[in-house]
């Protein structure tokens, strides 16, 4: 099996020279891998590749002798029939962003909708099939340029949408059968979204780990934020939300969830922590080394 530690690193004021010293810092604790935000750079621009960020972004990454995933656009979703061309035209860009700096995976996320949509079954249906359609579409896409597109599990946000289950999302990789479409277990989010929807956390889990190539690691309680704090951090007094805790911080069990599941042979293990909790980024490691046995 092959195992990496990962982390996403911050693109600080847009600026992509601010990964350096950041990427220098966490691969002191022991990562081999970085996930890079393109989402938060400009190294697209109007649906189009910027050829001096894109520069900039290999002179930055290339000579480190790490491997790479990126993390496309939040706002890409595969459910949104008005902006679907575009939506594919983001995924493209950012596939061929990832072949340039030689990234394994990237990471896209699994499509939500309103709440309407989803107890519409005939809507909900129309949905599904479009994103796989799309999917298998993009995959082809992605094949060609070397990457595999990891889906990532998602929750509702809000109580007025919805978001698939882990389990859904399982099913139409499974469905669309190609190698280069895998999934990203958010394990935050699973966590939340099967809470919200009152289904079984470690079940739902144990459904996708078969195609987590990538994972997502960072702690919460599992809680929908339905109300608005005043600052961030009443959202950690409160426990509320998808809030990317170091480990420990929060209840999810990681112990039981990589002691009862078997993930596949390629597995990218990637903190999501914030830049204010930088003290306990070493600490958050060394617990994936555990959980990986690489310690």
């Amino acid at each position: 099996m092959v195992k990496k530690v990962g982390f996403t690193i911050q693109c600080e004021k847009e600026n992509i020279l601010s990964f350096n010293s950041q990427i220098e810092r966490v691969r002191s604790f022991g990562v081999t891998s970085i996930e890079v935000p393109i989402c938060s750079t400009n190294v697209i621009v109007g649906q189009k590749i910027n050829q001096n960020e894109l520069r900039l972004l290999k002179q930055s990454l290339l000579s480190q002798e790490l491997d790479y995933s990126v993390h496309g656009e939040l706002s890409a979703n595969l459910f949104d029939t008005d902006h679907l061309e575009m939506h594919k035209e983001i995924i493209k860009r950012d596939i061929e962003v990832s072949a340039e700096i030689n990234a394994s995976h990237l990471v896209t996320h699994f499509g939500i909708c309103k709440i309407e949509d989803f107890e519409n079954k005939d809507v909900y249906q129309s949905l599904m099939s479009q994103q796989q359609d799309a999917y298998s579409e993009l995959a082809e896409y992605a094949e060609k340029h070397n990457v595999v597109i990891a889906t990532e599990t998602i929750f509702c946000v809000t109580p007025k949408h919805y978001a698939p289950t882990p389990s859904e999302l399982s099913n139409q990789i499974s469905k669309i059968d190609h190698k280069n479409l895998r999934a990203c277990l958010d394990i935050s989010h699973a966590y939340i979204n099967s809470n919200w929807l009152n289904l079984d956390f470690f079940s739902e889990i144990n459904a996708i780990a078969p195609y987590a190539e990538h994972v997502h690691i960072h702690d919460s309680f599992g809680k929908l934020k339905t109300f608005q704090p005043y600052y961030s951090t009443e959202e950690v007094s409160y426990g509320l939300g998808d809030l990317h805790l170091p480990l420990g911080w929060g209840d999810i069990n990681f112990d039981k969830i990589f002691t009862d599941n078997s993930f596949p042979d390629h597995l990218n293990l990637n903190l999501e922590l914030k830049p204010q909790h930088a003290s306990y980024h070493e600490g958050s490691v060394q617990k994936v080394l555990e959980l990986l046995n690489l310690q």
